[in-house]
């Protein structure tokens, strides 16, 4: 079983920081859509028609991935209104709660989303003439990661954040 454990905890780091890097690049991709289109509106006095909608379809996309991409690395913000210094068993009992909450959330996000994946598949985009389900895609993948990693947390699966976190600090030493 440890065996197993090793290889999905490994599998697990490939898929987040393939999430930060795909993350990195939604965001770039937004950033240089919005650049020339505010280029061409106001040096050419033109635009891009479909910017805006590819600007927050990669807004939405980025949105969520960075939000999974959180539930690993503990980004999220959280409330402590008790001490720090609580016997095992209770901070055990709330690191569990907490999990459950988060597979929850998970679950209804992948329950909704696949469901306005649905309904929005028979719409389209106005300016690209995409399917809207596309923007709404995300929600049940997003909704996948974020449950892999409580279930993670729940059995007590390793996942090694550290090192993730050391891939990215190699350039701050």
């Amino acid at each position: 079983m440890d065996k197993f454990k090793e290889k999905f905890s490994q599998f697990m780091n490939r898929i987040h920081l393939g999430s930060i890097y795909f993350a990195m690049l939604l965001l770039v991709g937004m950033a240089i859509v919005i650049i020339i289109n505010v280029f061409m509106r106001y040096v050419l006095n033109t635009g891009l028609r479909w910017g805006e909608e590819v600007s927050k379809l990669l807004m939405v996309w980025f949105t969520f991935i960075a939000m999974a991409v959180g539930v690993k690395q503990g980004l999220h913000i959280s409330l402590h209104l008790l001490p720090k210094k609580l016997p095992f068993k209770l901070e055990i009992f709330f690191t569990l709660l907490k999990d459950i909450i988060t597979l929850i959330i998970a679950l209804v996000f992948f329950i909704y989303g696949i469901k306005l994946v649905q309904f929005t598949s028979s719409s389209i985009m106005p300016a690209t003439e995409w399917p809207s389900s596309i923007l709404y895609l995300i929600l049940p993948i997003a909704a996948v990661l974020i449950a892999s990693e409580a279930l993670m947390d729940i059995f007590n699966i390793e996942d090694y954040p550290e090192k993730i976190e050391a891939i990215f600090n190699k350039g701050n030493k």
